[in-house]
């Protein structure tokens, strides 16, 4: 188990201090500790019910924590407080649409409910759709598109306002290659202008491609929290291991903890 000593660094994006979120006797995330700093491009793992999903939930605001603390931009989250909301891009699991709206409408849905100014939200919306190869469907009904074109509208809708700290739940359902690509190429652009970006993915082969850190949930615990490097050093694995193999070396060890008589829950 990593320690829950947080490093003393200056501004971080996120702060996350002994989060716990339970469902009635069950803890989904487990007195979890980490920070997001500006530049950050980090990857969220863990098995299926390891608790990603539930902690992103509770950063953006969607649940409400048992203990612990959030803070976003050095300033402690609350939820009769909505200045994060506006730092914040998050693209959940399974984003919602209004079928019935064209691409472009729903941008400009979205842009309202910021605050942004009509022109505003129509030229970046329309610089988005660019980018994410949807400016041919823009004014089909959402009705019409494939998982993938839903998926790549979400993104522009995750980022119209322009956030400050990206929460990405699984962002690669239903994209192709090349648009794996593109949003990669988009994810590193962010970063290099001092973005945050967390990305929540099964995917660990692109994680191990596209991120310079990874956290590792497993049972609600964070269990890892480093580059491939120092995670190969924690797992015990040789030099050039995969992060798959690190991955499945690090979680087999938490479950055998937690299966164990007296073992944590």
């Amino acid at each position: 188990m990593i320690s829950r000593e947080m490093p003393e660094e200056s501004e971080p994006l996120l702060l996350v201090q002994n989060l716990v979120k339970s469902y009635g006797s069950h803890r989904a995330v487990d007195t979890v500790c980490y920070a997001l700093r500006p530049g950050e491009l980090v990857a969220l793992l863990g098995e299926n019910g390891a608790g990603k999903s539930t902690m992103l939930q509770t950063i953006v605001g969607l649940l409400r924590p048992d203990a612990g603390t959030i803070q976003i931009s050095g300033r402690t989250v609350s939820p009769t407080d909505s200045f994060h909301k506006r730092l914040i891009g998050y693209l959940a699991e399974r984003p919602f649409f209004y079928p019935t709206l064209s691409g472009v409408e729903f941008l400009q849905f979205v842009g309202a409910l910021y605050g942004l100014r009509r022109r505003e939200s129509t030229v970046w919306g329309q610089e988005l759709l660019k980018q994410m190869h949807l400016v041919d469907v823009a004014h089909q009904r959402i009705q019409s598109y494939s998982q993938g074109m839903r998926q790549r509208l979400a993104l522009c809708a995750t980022l119209l306002h322009r956030p400050r700290l990206l929460l990405l739940d699984e962002p690669l359902n239903g994209l192709d290659p090349i648009h794996v690509r593109d949003l990669k190429t988009l994810l590193l652009q962010l970063c290099s202008e001092g973005c945050a970006v967390l990305v929540s993915t099964h995917l660990l082969d692109v994680a191990e491609r596209l991120c310079s850190r990874i956290l590792i949930l497993s049972h609600g615990h964070l269990i890892a929290d480093g580059s491939l490097d120092q995670l190969r050093l924690l797992a015990r694995q040789p030099d050039h291991s995969t992060l798959e193999a690190v991955f499945f070396a690090l979680t087999q060890e938490q479950s055998n903890l937690v299966q164990m008589p007296g073992g944590e829950q």
